[in-house]
């Protein structure tokens, strides 16, 4: 039967024809792109996993570039310490030079001089040495003292007209900066202490503690002087309210202190000028800086004038956690640690007579095995960091080839495909062509 109104087959070869131009284009797409996926009805489960393989891999990628970021800071921390070692050395064959009666006093005093110097330069590498603006050779502290960290710190700083002094009169002291306490972290100052001593063989000891009170105080045992600041008080907000609240309470114990000190000393009459806390050390503050000072003599008069002993004060550790891997919280922690003179313990370096320059041959000897110690520990960390951005870049290596099988596309065979579609899509054309002719026989039927 002839019908005008219904033709099957050429209705066939247009349906069949859309779907091979369907999946030309599709292996059109994926032979343009190189992936398989390329939406996710391309394939929905392996588009959830490939995404998560995705997330993995970016993240290890970025895991391996944190520990090489950590590898560096180890090796600038250690090319900076491999200098420290080279001082440390080169005081030890001073000192050992020094140890040497020979030596006439000028011949010492010179190597004392260039000893002094070297501890300098230690001090300075410490505060100087920085990866990316970090200073990683000396951990932040809430309570700086003059720049450097020293547990014990002789009061050798010059100060010109300082307190009431006229500005021709020389003092010696050292400066407590609170400037980096604020309200978010001044809780932190609960529990710790530091010491002012007149001198390394003085029995006068002032005492200065932070408490979890809400008030503060100042008492006297004798010639010692005991200060508690409540960190709690509403009052103390930042450093500079540490630094008032302790001034203030010196001030109001000074008729205390003078009158006692008039009675033991009485001919001491030129120290009453300034604020005091003992015979012969005195204070003043200056907005966050609060400054220890000698009061007689000028330059130290005894071994060790004028200590502030403030390790409760020093933060002598700083971590720094590197993620290593695309989970979060999985971190290695490098521990730096706070490296200068007094850390090392190299303490007063001393070497103006054949017994104290054994004391200081025995100190630079100490420091030399502190510094060891804890160089040892960078290499061995830089070891462990090595090992460690080799597994990540193995297991970013063997996700991405899996994460590939998933969703890059097959070329060889997705090649084959296009050709097959091509081909049918050909005869498709001349099929659907073939087919609209047959209803031409239906003309000949009204010839």
């Amino acid at each position: 039967m002839e019908i005008i109104q219904y033709n099957a087959n050429a209705s066939n070869t247009q349906r069949q024809l859309g779907i091979v131009a369907g999946g030309k284009q599709k292996s059109t797409e994926r032979l343009s792109s190189g992936y398989r996926i390329n939406r996710s009805a391309d394939d929905a489960a392996g588009l959830t996993i490939s995404e998560k393989m995705r997330r993995q891999i970016r993240g290890l990628n970025r895991a391996s570039k944190n520990i090489q970021d950590g590898i560096s800071l180890i090796q600038t921390a250690d090319g900076a310490l491999g200098e420290v070692h080279d001082i440390l050395q080169r005081m030890n064959e001073l000192s050992t030079q020094a140890a040497n009666d020979p030596n006439t006093k000028s011949d010492r005093g010179a190597l004392q001089s260039e000893i002094h110097q070297l501890k300098s330069e230690i001090n300075r590498i410490s505060r100087t040495t920085q990866f990316n603006t970090h200073t990683i050779l000396k951990a932040k502290q809430l309570v700086e003292i003059n720049g450097d960290d020293y547990a014990a710190a002789t009061m050798d700083d010059a100060f010109y007209g300082l307190g009431n002094r006229p500005p021709s009169r020389v003092v010696y002291g050292k400066t407590l900066n609170f400037s980096n306490v604020n309200a978010n972290n001044k809780l932190d100052m609960i529990g710790k202490k530091f010491y002012v001593t007149c001198s390394q063989n003085c029995g006068q000891v002032f005492t200065f503690t932070f408490s979890d009170k809400t008030t503060s105080g100042i008492s006297m045992q004798g010639e010692n002087l005991t200060v508690d600041i409540g960190i709690k008080d509403t009052a103390i907000n930042d450093g500079t309210d540490i630094v008032s609240k302790i001034y203030d309470l010196i001030v109001g114990k000074q008729a205390d202190f003078i009158s006692q000190l008039q009675t033991l000393r009485p001919n001491w009459t030129n120290i009453f000028q300034d604020t005091i806390i003992g015979h012969a050390n005195a204070v003043t503050a200056n907005g966050a800086d609060l400054t220890f000072y000698s009061t007689l003599f000028g330059p130290t008069y005894a071994p060790g004038m004028g200590q502030v002993r403030a390790t409760d004060l020093l933060q002598l550790d700083g971590a720094f956690r590197l993620q290593v891997n695309d989970n979060p919280y999985q971190e290695i922690t490098l521990n730096l640690k706070t490296i200068n003179s007094a850390t090392l313990g190299l303490g007063t370096l001393d070497v103006s007579s054949f017994e104290t320059a054994g004391q200081t041959m025995k100190d630079v000897a100490t420091a030399i095995k502190n510094l060891s110690d804890y160089r040892s520990y960078l290499g061995a960390m830089q070891n462990r960091l090595e090992k460690t951005v080799t597994i990540v870049d193995n297991i970013s290596e063997n996700t991405q080839s899996a994460e590939s099988k998933l969703r890059d596309a097959d070329m060889a065979k997705e090649s084959l495909q296009f050709s097959k579609s091509k081909i049918l899509e050909q005869f498709g054309q001349v099929m659907l062509a073939h087919n609209t002719q047959d209803n031409d026989s239906v003309l000949r039927l009204l010839a």
